[in-house]
């Protein structure tokens, strides 16, 4: 007879990056996997939001696939909110502080946001007899919240889950954690990687066991995929048009697999603070000029026209 441990395919923050997605399930098909945690954030920052959707009701029709909720659908939810008005708040428009999701948000039908609404922030995963597992995005109560490995709220978070293993997202950093007897794992990003060019990462869990207990160890996965094709169709999606210094440092990320996004709003926001004391002008309207000096200052080479040749 055949080892019958369980093995478990996760994948996290594809951000509409189809092609890595596509990636990550084929590998794990060829591994005879047909149970997967998916583990949010589906969508945004790359074009192809229709197909990864459609992918993820794909994958669902013909495996178990347990999802969560990521922060970037609570986002589109909450615009849908707003544009419905059923709660304040910015509606979005084509700048660099919005025009990325927008230009996600045109693409999504009501079916769509319904699916959103039906994603829970954290599920506890069981299979056999073996331990459960805690899943979440950011961590069980906040899609936003990152747990990254040295976090002093990860360890609180350990030892506040009932189960003895924690997985979780969101940071776009894979790794491990023990503590106090507990062991966290971070799934890392599968559309957009930090430090690995071209690489879509994701990971197995292996069901183990020694001594008769049973346990969970995370397989680290970094898969290559066409990166090359992807960044064209960043351009030919218009994407660079919508959301230029936004895009062009998720371009960066993609060219170099240096993530400094987060560094990216938040320079820019500040910028706009200093100019703007008496807070005339909030997000998302924020001066292209602050994103441009922000990237300049965080060394981000400017690709916001394509100068890669078409393929034959």
């Amino acid at each position: 007879m055949g080892d019958r441990r369980p093995r478990i395919g996760v994948i996290s923050d594809i951000h509409s990056n189809f092609y890595a997605f596509q990636t990550c399930v084929k590998y794990m098909e060829q591994q005879g996997i047909t149970t997967f945690l998916l583990l949010g954030d589906y969508i945004s920052d790359t074009p192809f939001v229709r197909e990864t959707l459609d992918y993820v009701a794909e994958l669902q029709s013909r495996y178990q696939v347990h999802l969560l909720k990521g922060n970037r659908e609570d986002y589109m939810l909450e615009q849908r909110s707003v544009r419905l008005g059923q709660r304040e708040g910015p509606l979005w428009k084509n700048n660099s502080c919005s025009g990325s999701l927008l230009y996600t948000f045109e693409k999504l039908t009501e079916e769509d946001f319904a699916f959103f609404e039906s994603l829970p922030k954290a599920f506890v995963f069981s299979a056999a007899d073996y331990p459960a597992v805690t899943c979440c995005h950011g961590s069980p109560e906040n899609t936003r919240e990152l747990m990254e490995l040295d976090g002093e709220n990860t360890r609180q978070w350990m030892e506040r889950v009932e189960t003895e293993y924690l997985l979780a997202a969101h940071t776009h950093m894979p790794g491990e954690l023990v503590w106090k007897g507990k062991r966290y794992f971070n799934a890392g990003s599968c559309g957009l990687a930090v430090n690995e060019v071209g690489r879509a990462q994701c990971l197995i869990l292996n069901g183990t066991e020694q001594d008769g207990r049973k346990g969970w160890d995370a397989e680290f996965l970094s898969l290559p995929y066409d990166k090359e094709d992807l960044i064209r169709q960043m351009y030919e999606s218009g994407l660079t048009e919508r959301a230029p210094w936004f895009v062009n440092s998720i371009l960066y990320n993609l060219i170099t697999g240096i993530n400094v996004t987060a560094q990216l709003v938040s320079g820019a926001s500040e910028l706009q603070r200093k100019a703007d004391p008496e807070g005339k002008l909030s997000w998302p309207d924020i001066g292209e000029e602050y994103f441009q000096r922000t990237a300049l200052e965080l060394g981000i080479p400017d690709y916001r026209r394509n100068t890669i040749p078409k393929r034959e």
